[in-house]
């Protein structure tokens, strides 16, 4: 396991409470650096993820302003990347807290850095994916940016690039 007294606190699996409260800029700034993170340990998204901050910010203010309410899970998230931070070094952390947590996804999470993998990193990873993190997966190495793919959710809600290719049905020759 990794991390000091802060991330090894036992804590009920129940989502950490947190009605009535708020994020901060600077609590959304430490939470964008975990999203940061996660591309830049994969190697698979261009800017550093800014490109999809606009979709990240949108799911974090629907997580944080309808119920249930995650900003207890956000703020604990921040606590918990801080000690690994000061243990580790900024790189370090992310890459242990990515690779090398030893938190099971199939448990419940009773630590506060099994809270901050589950119901933090999780799902800042499945956000990611969905919104085309695999697009330029390889690029680091010479790969091939990928073509026509905007990731799960089909495309971008600008609709700038057409989504594949347009239809033209044929016409029947034999009528």
């Amino acid at each position: 396991m990794i991390g000091g007294p802060v991330c090894n606190e036992v804590l009920s699996a129940e989502l950490i409470f947190a009605e009535g409260q708020h994020l901060t800029h600077d609590n959304k700034e430490a939470l964008w650096e975990i999203f940061e993170a996660i591309g830049i340990n994969w190697s698979n998204t261009n800017y550093d993820s800014n490109n999809q901050r606009s979709s990240w910010f949108e799911m974090v203010k629907a997580k944080t302003e309808n119920a249930p309410n995650y900003t207890g899970e956000y703020v604990n998230a921040i606590y918990v990347i801080n000690e690994l931070k000061s243990m580790y070094g900024k790189g370090e952390a992310y890459r242990r807290l990515l690779f090398e947590s030893g938190i099971n996804n199939n448990e419940p999470p009773i630590t506060r850095i099994a809270h901050c993998k589950i119901y933090v990193v999780n799902e800042f990873i499945r956000m990611q994916v969905m919104a085309g993190g695999f697009k330029s997966w390889g690029t680091k190495y010479n790969g091939e940016e990928a073509r026509n793919y905007h990731g799960f959710i089909a495309g971008t809600r600008y609709n700038r690039i057409a989504i594949v290719r347009n239809y033209t049905p044929e016409t029947n020759q034999n009528q």
